[in-house]
């Protein structure tokens, strides 16, 4: 899920990206907060992009000019389901997971 916190009054603009840019963002940024909660999402992750995150379930406060880069998932599980890393990487081969790049301005 996500949530967005922020301090004052921002717009924000969410723009979809591939994985491969997704991937990139991470590498590229020296200062990625890493706020990913599940363990499915931790290892598709870490597959893709060659990382070494862990779960780390924390809130994030944005401001005027962070980035934030999402997984989103595209179809709503029953309550409480957790996936598990074969159905995460089906789903992603399926399409039903997207990667979202939102700009706070």
């Amino acid at each position: 899920m996500l949530k967005l916190k922020v301090h004052n009054k921002v717009k924000v603009e969410f723009e979809e990206i591939n994985s491969e840019e997704f991937c990139e963002i991470i590498k590229s940024s020296n200062n990625v907060v890493n706020a990913i909660g599940h363990q499915s999402t931790v290892n598709l992750i870490n597959t893709l992009c060659s990382t070494k995150f862990q779960t780390n379930r924390i809130s994030v406060v944005a401001d005027k000019g962070d980035t934030i880069i999402a997984t989103i998932l595209t179809v709503r599980l029953e309550e409480g389901r957790v996936l598990k890393d074969g159905e995460i990487q089906q789903f992603l081969e399926q399409g039903k997971i997207k990667f979202v790049k939102v700009s706070v301005l």
